[in-house]
């Protein structure tokens, strides 16, 4: 494997990009080893489990616990909310009303409603309300998000 080093004081923040022909298994252990700051441990009944933060729909806060809900599974996590965004807000989370959170990029369409309000769709068909009090903020983040992920393909 071929590895270039480049120190570049114009970038804003650290950049690191892997390209190979195939991903085998030294692919998938760098890309694992690269993802683990953006794990977290959930728990659900006796089960202790990693969760990328990729794999997070939303994370809502039922009962003062927090819960991240995945693709087809809800795991409770460690984090109150505003510690979960504090660490993890450039991820793409951005919380939608008090006690819910939601990833960006897991949203597969946005239909507006009366009064304000929006419905997000996420991936798994699953429903959320966007509160009028977030909305202003909400768009903002969709609209960075969407510019920085067409600055990542380019």
């Amino acid at each position: 494997m071929q590895i270039n080093y480049y120190r570049d004081p114009a970038l804003s923040e650290n950049r690191v990009d892997v390209y190979y022909p195939k991903q085998d298994a030294q692919i998938t252990e760098l890309m694992e080893f690269l993802e683990a700051e953006r794990v977290v441990v959930g728990r659900k009944e006796q089960t202790v489990r990693r969760i990328f933060l990729r794999e997070i729909l939303y994370l809502e806060i039922v009962d003062r616990h927090c819960f991240a809900y995945l693709d087809k599974e809800v795991f409770q996590i460690d984090y109150s909310l505003k510690r979960f965004l504090e660490k993890f807000e450039e991820s793409g989370f951005i919380r939608i009303e008090k006690s819910l959170a939601v990833n960006l990029h897991k949203i597969d369409r946005i239909r507006p409603d009366l009064n304000m309000r929006m419905h997000l769709m996420m991936e798994n068909g699953e429903e959320l309300v966007l509160n009028r009090a977030y909305r202003k903020h909400f768009m903002e983040s969709l609209k960075n998000a969407g510019r920085k992920s067409n600055e990542d393909h380019h």
